[in-house]
């Protein structure tokens, strides 16, 4: 036994063995140690990276000079929309208050080291390490990843269907879900789906209420077998892969099936009145994040966006993406708070994986908007957090950071994930570098 752990119940025991519990505002037992904030963490983790000027500073055009400021993400933010010259069709927020209001805003953190790459980033966030060079990326990362760290020190241990892990692309993605860390790997990771390369290269069409299959959807759902066969029956002796039981990868195939073929009805983080054609793939990925938590209710589930990658040619587009998202986040928000387990037992963390550049590249959009990248200037490290959840438990309408004295960093989300789960203590302290955003919680 660890000489902590032997302490600590040595500790409870000379309590006495009836401490009194106490009640979360969800209504579940705790015992009275408190080692857990909720039961569910969501973290969406916005790839391509989101500039602070559009974002937390509210600038929309004034970069550009071509235009006002305004609150491109009134679902998460609190300000006013920008008042005209908008290059978006706006959506009405969904939420009737800003997310900030029922959390702790970090308005101004820091991607700290190494290079501001899409897979350097999304590594820093979910393993709690920056990595100096570019990653190889057709190979799992050196560090464990925060799935590995949940799934092997909560006790009890969880299996796999409690964690997952959900890309908006494939790319080097899936390699995120478990790292080649010889204390943990594999056996550790979390269950990891890409819905537009599940469901369909144009994700909507797939993604939704199938009432009769025709034959080439019959030939999708056979090409949706090899999937599965693939990456969910997996035994300890098989090629590495994530292990699930046999009664939760039948759960899991079962699940995928009854998407297809229409058994559960899919409903889209839409307004009302808005068009089909739409939706962007980040908000098909929020779609299926929504449809795991409501079936599983996992107590981890990541999620990212990339589509916001497109800064990088067509600014204009951006903003609109950018727009989107936020709806997104605030729609499964609103999800969230209608489930029976998951309301008021739930904290979401919303972060970028990095910033992007103060200056513009060279080129220009349709609406004669400069364009920006992300090359590892000073404001590409400048990035923001959101911690939501409830209150009592997270501060609300807590605003903390500014661009003299930043408050946390990329690595931070780890550890904070594991004190609201109430595994931190059980790390071994050599393994993170990061801390515990303590400034969000009560």
């Amino acid at each position: 036994m660890k000489r902590r752990k032997f302490i600590r119940n040595l500790s409870m025991a000379a309590a006495g063995a009836i401490a009194a519990p106490y009640i979360l505002p969800s209504g579940r037992l705790f015992a009275a140690s408190g080692s857990r904030l909720v039961n569910h963490v969501v973290l969406v983790l916005f790839g391509g990276g989101i500039r602070n000027q559009e974002s937390v500073e509210q600038q929309y055009l004034l970069s550009q000079g071509a235009g006002p400021g305004g609150n491109v993400m009134r679902n998460m933010l609190n300000g006013a929309a920008p008042p005209y010259a908008l290059v978006y069709e706006p959506w009405t927020p969904i939420l009737p208050e800003p997310l900030a209001n029922s959390g702790t805003l970090f308005k101004h953190m820091r991607y700290e080291q190494g290079p501001t790459g899409h897979f350097n980033g999304h590594s820093a966030v979910l393993t709690g390490h920056y990595n100096e060079t570019s990653l190889n990326l057709n190979i799992n990362p050196e560090y464990p990843t925060v799935f590995e760290y949940y799934r092997k020190h909560s006790s009890p241990a969880r299996n796999a269907v409690n964690a997952w892990w959900l890309s908006m692309d494939l790319g080097p993605y899936p390699a995120l879900n478990y790292s080649r860390h010889p204390d943990y790997g594999p056996n550790y990771g979390a269950n990891y789906i890409s819905p537009l390369t599940t469901f369909g290269g144009i994700g909507y069409d797939y993604f939704s209420t199938l009432n009769t299959l025709h034959p080439e959807e019959l030939a999708r759902l056979n090409d949706l077998r090899s999937f599965l066969d693939s990456n969910f029956d997996k035994s300890i002796t098989d090629i590495p892969g994530i292990v699930n039981t046999a009664e939760d990868r039948a759960e899991i195939q079962q699940f995928i099936i009854d998407l297809l073929n229409g058994s559960i009805p899919v409903e889209y983080p839409l307004p009302g009145g808005v068009s089909p054609d739409q939706i962007s793939g980040d908000l098909i990925n929020i779609t299926a994040a929504w449809q795991v938590l409501n079936r599983f209710e996992p107590e981890l589930l990541v999620i990212n966006t990339t589509n916001l990658d497109i800064c990088h040619s067509d600014f204009s587009s951006y903003l609109s993406l950018l727009h989107r998202a936020d709806y997104g986040v605030g729609w499964l928000w609103d999800k969230i708070q209608s489930h029976p387990v998951l309301a008021n037992d739930t904290i979401m963390i919303c972060i970028p994986e990095h910033g992007r550049n103060a200056e513009p590249n060279a080129i220009l959009d349709s609406n004669g908007l400069f364009a920006y990248d992300h090359t590892s200037d000073e404001n590409s490290r400048d990035i923001f957090g959101l911690i939501v959840g409830p209150a009592g438990i997270v501060n609300q309408g807590h605003v903390i950071g500014s661009p003299e004295e930043a408050a946390g960093q990329a690595i931070d989300i780890v550890p904070t994930i594991a004190h609201i789960l109430g595994f931190h203590d059980e790390l071994p302290p050599f393994m993170l570098s990061g801390s515990v955003l303590e400034g969000a919680f009560v």
